[in-house]
């Protein structure tokens, strides 16, 4: 049976939802982000030790990503022939959206044969996020902790009288456990966007060499060297973090068709980021690049629906025993 609860986090002044069982534990915290920042299995980190937990935002856990996932160009977006400036509280945000630090409103707490949290977060007019992204709507999320693992659940609805352009991601980060050359991951993409010294896209995707391709075997993450989009993902196809005694497999619903890999050498995690869009997704439908840029129109009154799963697989083997060679 699961357990919920909430709690004040010693230290840092948020609270915090705990949920676990005899096998496994998930903190989250509603006030900086709805942010898982925390997945134990069996006593072994799926998720990476925050470095600093008092710095909230996109360096821990599984920040969420919404309306404007990955980078933006100049902090600034087109849409139809209207410039928006990315701000808020004044300040210009030029990555990853502008829920990824802010305070969600819990709405749900379940525990049983599964944990449930749910939570919201709203922008209307006259709010700090609604300085820069000038369309009412509400993004609910559910956390739902079972055996097979976490899965999530995502719901946008449009509040508004025009039509609202978006994406979502998020952004875990999974534990190297100190020791990258003994993590491994397998990835079915082919496929990757052609960016720019800033990492931002020109719209024009190229299908992957023969040797570089990610699904042709098993790397370590420490041979890897990524801050890259990839696209083609669809719901029949996962993703594996590999240790040496557990597996995690992540896979989305089909309006997931990218995924970013982000393997930084200097933390102690990694990423394999399921995203709806591109990076500057807004700008490059601007241009025309309309299937590239993966950008969700809602149309007033709609909701948009998607989901996010990791499911994890316990193994005896050792890496060595159970990863094929590259």
């Amino acid at each position: 049976m699961y357990e919920v609860w909430k709690e004040q986090l010693e230290g840092f002044g948020y609270e915090q939802i705990v949920m676990k069982n005899e096998h496994q534990e998930i903190r989250i915290l509603p006030e900086a982000g709805f942010n898982v920042w925390y997945w134990h299995y069996e006593g072994q980190e799926i998720l990476m030790k925050p470095v600093d937990i008092t710095v909230i935002g996109t360096k821990y856990g599984i920040p969420i990503l919404f309306p404007t996932p990955n980078r933006m160009r100049n902090g600034e977006y087109l849409w139809k022939g209207k410039t928006y400036q990315m701000t808020k509280r004044g300040a210009r945000v030029n990555i990853h959206g502008l829920v990824k630090d802010e305070p969600f409103t819990v709405t749900r707490l379940e525990g049983g044969e599964t944990a449930v949290c749910e939570a919201k977060i709203s922008i209307a007019k006259g709010d700090d996020l609604y300085e820069g992204y000038p369309f009412p709507c509400t993004l609910s999320v559910t956390y739902e902790l079972s055996d097979a693992g976490l899965h999530m659940d995502m719901r946008v609805v449009n509040e508004g009288t025009e039509e609202m352009p978006f994406g979502f991601a998020v952004h875990p980060y999974f534990s190297k456990r100190g020791d990258a050359t003994q993590v491994f991951m397998n990835a079915p993409v082919k496929r990757a966007y052609v960016a720019d010294a800033g990492l931002l896209p020109s719209g024009e995707i190229r299908e992957l060499e023969e040797e570089k391709r990610a699904d042709r075997g098993w790397h370590s993450i420490d041979s890897l060297y990524l801050d890259t989009v990839f696209r083609g993902m669809t719901e029949d196809l996962e993703s594996e973090v590999r240790w040496k005694d557990l597996s995690v497999y992540v896979g989305a619903s089909d309006c997931y068709r990218n995924i970013v890999i982000y393997t930084p050498h200097d933390r102690p995690g990694f990423c394999i980021e399921p995203q709806t869009c591109s990076t500057d997704a807004i700008n490059l439908y601007a241009k025309g690049y309309l299937d590239e840029s993966g950008l969700l129109i809602l149309q007033p009154g709609a909701e948009f629906r998607s989901w996010v799963n990791y499911r994890v697989e316990k193994h005896e083997k050792t890496a060595c025993d159970t990863v094929p060679s590259i």
